[in-house]
């Protein structure tokens, strides 16, 4: 996966701030260490974090074993997010390196660390209470924090949900599909599907998307997660709600309106990921041979159908 590129007038030198949030991320957690080791690997100075020159971005310098993160970052505003960026761009500088992926020891230890560092960087949330469901949906920060009619200042309002032609650009994504219909506010139990939504904001945000290359920044538009608790016995009979036409369980419709009382955000940032590898499909020569087993026609001695090779 190509790093978020930033424009660079030399190397900058490390923020003590931001540095210190990775050393303190590596004290924490010992696979996050022997990540920061993987890449200290042959390099003079050790891996810190730095300030990029460009207002939007985050990137890699393999010149410095530095990550680059923009100015906006410094302040303990934003520190959730840009520990998030720190283990993103840790896990995405590996994702670069040479991996023996005909190995399955060495595939299987690669995987289970970028995995690893996802999950850190976007942990699951605690289950909902005894008779409460918990619902999620994936959104982007901008429709959350940003103006008076956000989510954060009036909540889910059926009235704004969906489109017109009954769906939003990304219906289906990667770990399932939303249906998404005009009036009706498409909400989901599992925490998967709406992380998945909403890492593709976040990947449209860095420029990701094949069709849209700009650069945005990611504290303001990037995916982020929300939820609510319902209690179940509201929701059975309630012809208010309804199942999606997804064909997922987990997926529900709602024309209730959501107060912003009621409304967590559980991810600050979706990050792309999880940045494994898989391996490379086998050679015939090392297939296990098996033996071929005689068809009915052949044990039978019955005589195979010949179909004609030249036509007119």
């Amino acid at each position: 996966m190509q790093p978020t590129p930033g424009t660079l007038q030399g190397l900058p030198p490390a923020h003590p701030g931001l540095t210190a949030r990775l050393t303190q991320l590596s004290a924490t957690d010992q696979i996050v260490a022997a990540a920061v080791a993987s890449l200290d690997a042959g390099q003079p100075t050790p891996l810190c974090v730095g300030l990029l020159d460009t207002p939007v971005g985050s990137d890699y310098l393999p010149a410095a074993n530095m990550i680059v993160l923009s100015a906006k970052y410094a302040g303990p505003a934003l520190g959730v997010i840009a520990d998030k960026l720190i283990l993103y761009r840790l896990a995405a500088r590996l994702d670069q390196l040479p991996v023996d992926v005909a190995d399955p020891v060495a595939l299987q230890a690669f995987n289970t660390r970028q995995e690893h560092l996802w999950r850190s960087a976007n942990p699951a949330p605690a289950p909902a209470a005894p008779g409460m469901l918990r619902f999620y949906q994936g959104t982007n920060r901008e429709n959350f924090y940003s103006g008076p009619g956000s989510i954060s200042v009036v909540g889910l309002d059926p009235g704004k949900a969906g489109g017109g032609i009954g769906c939003k650009r990304w219906e289906k994504h990667m770990v399932a599909a939303e249906h998404k219909d005009q009036g009706w506010h498409t909400v989901t139990l599992s925490f998967e599907v709406a992380l998945s939504y909403a890492r593709q904001h976040t990947e449209w945000t860095m420029g990701m998307k094949e069709h849209e290359p700009a650069l945005r920044d990611v504290a303001e538009c990037g995916g982020l997660v929300l939820s609510f608790d319902v209690p179940q016995a509201s929701v059975a009979g309630n012809d208010r709600w309804r199942q999606d036409k997804s064909g997922d369980s987990n997926n529900f419709q709602t024309m209730d309106a959501i107060p912003p009382g009621q409304i967590q955000v559980v991810e600050e940032l979706a990050v792309p990921g999880p940045l494994t590898k898989v391996a490379p499909p086998p050679m015939v020569a090392q297939v296990p041979g098996v033996q071929r087993q005689a068809t009915a026609a052949q044990q039978t001695g019955a005589k195979r159908r010949v179909y004609p090779t030249n036509f007119s």
